[in-house]
């Protein structure tokens, strides 16, 4: 079609002596017909009988986040059911994903495909579905229906039906908190920045109103596997934990007493913030300045604040268990804490190197004995061992 910016030179051309005032009248009407030419708008909701399919989404009312299907940075031919930010079309750091489906908080994250469907079916459930299988469903009350799936502008994914909200993603966390949320229970880190399936580490308020961060919590009693935290325990609990307006995370007490846990060095209305349970074990607060339409077309976090304040590789269980896996050692870098092998030995995972590290010995053969010669002893300084397969104190 013919662009309207393109007309007063081609009927100029053809029409050399066309009345200037009916000129002047013929383009005022072609510029009201293009004003009234159908426009893409985003979707903003998803209603009873709607559906969703990758890689479509929704989007807030100010276009913020978005939400619906993202596709996996190592394989684009499955998907994540997330809610990210939405800087500019096309933003798909894995660092923008702030919500994501998983079957429970400790769950599998489920994984959709091209033909994957998000809807509200007859009897009113929102659910993810491949073909006859069930991937997710939205956990709401027996017996309420839904109609509606909205994106707040806080980033809070909404379910209505009977009664009001039915299920929303604020009360679901998985590692992230957005400003505005307070919850009970758990953050999980991701296993890596880019694998969106359970990660080593958490974020806990405990029932006895203890704040702690473990690690490995699979492995035994919540008690051995915390590394860090609040020594607020005692015979009530109820503590809920706030990540607020202002970027200040906190923890508030049964007897309403509240305790900082991170104050940022710069947030407020003026920045884009969210607060993560990283896949290194450190909980960090992220800023992103808004420009002035409130929008930003670059990915770019700063770190304003962290949880431990201090050195997260000093950091131990009471077992003397620490960041890093058995017979590899913790440094700090600007970005995340690093684990690293001593010389000799080489990671038991390369994909994910906080699992530990192994030697390379070399096999020997038949009637091969030690010899003295080839081997030495090389020393680290300022490293400790506490914890190593390797290890054993006399």
């Amino acid at each position: 079609m013919l662009g309207t910016k393109l007309w007063p030179a081609v009927i100029m051309s053809a029409l050399p002596s066309f009345p200037l005032l009916r000129l002047a009248s013929l383009i005022a009407m072609l510029a009201q017909q293009a004003r009234l030419l159908p426009v893409a708008v985003a979707r903003t909701n998803l209603t009873a009988g709607g559906t969703l399919m990758p890689p479509d989404y929704i989007t807030s009312p100010s276009g913020d986040f978005a939400f619906g299907f993202r596709a996996h940075d190592s394989d684009p031919t499955k998907f994540l059911l997330a809610t990210w930010f939405r800087f500019g079309e096309g933003n798909s750091s894995p660092q923008s994903v702030v919500w994501f489906a998983k079957a429970s908080s400790m769950g599998a994250t489920p994984n959709a495909t091209a033909r994957s469907v998000l809807s509200v079916p007859a009897d009113g459930q929102l659910t993810l579905t491949d073909g006859s299988i069930e991937l997710w469903k939205a956990p709401t009350p027996s017996m309420k229906r839904g109609f509606v799936l909205v994106l707040r502008d806080s980033g809070n994914v909404q379910f209505l039906g009977d009664g009001g909200v039915l299920w929303e993603s604020f009360g679901f966390p998985t590692d992230t908190l957005l400003p505005g949320q307070s919850w009970k229970g758990f953050l999980f880190s991701k296993r890596a920045d880019t694998e969106f399936t359970t990660g080593r580490f958490s974020l806990a308020a405990q029932n006895d109103g203890n704040v702690v961060l473990c690690v490995d919590l699979f492995t035994g009693d919540i008690l051995e596997n915390a590394y860090w935290d609040t020594r607020t325990n005692g015979t009530n609990g109820n503590t809920t934990i706030t990540f607020d307006e202002r970027g200040n995370l906190s923890y508030t007490l049964y007897d309403g007493t509240v305790y900082s846990l991170i104050s940022p060095v710069a947030a407020g209305r003026n920045y884009f913030q969210f607060v993560r349970m990283d896949p290194d074990g450190i909980v960090r607060a992220y800023v992103h300045p808004k420009n002035g339409d409130g929008r930003e077309n670059t990915t770019s976090w700063t770190v304003s604040g962290t949880l431990p304040s201090e050195g997260g590789c000093k950091m131990k269980t009471t077992r003397m268990q620490g960041m890093c896996g058995p017979g590899s050692y913790c440094v700090e870098t600007k970005e995340r804490l690093k684990c690293l092998c001593p010389s000799g030995y080489t990671y038991i995972d390369a994909q994910h190197s906080d699992s530990g590290c192994t030697p390379e010995l070399e096999p020997q053969s038949s009637g091969e004995q030690n010899s003295p010669d080839k081997f030495s002893l090389v020393e680290l300084p300022n490293t400790t061992w506490e914890v190593s397969i390797y290890y054993k104190k006399f």
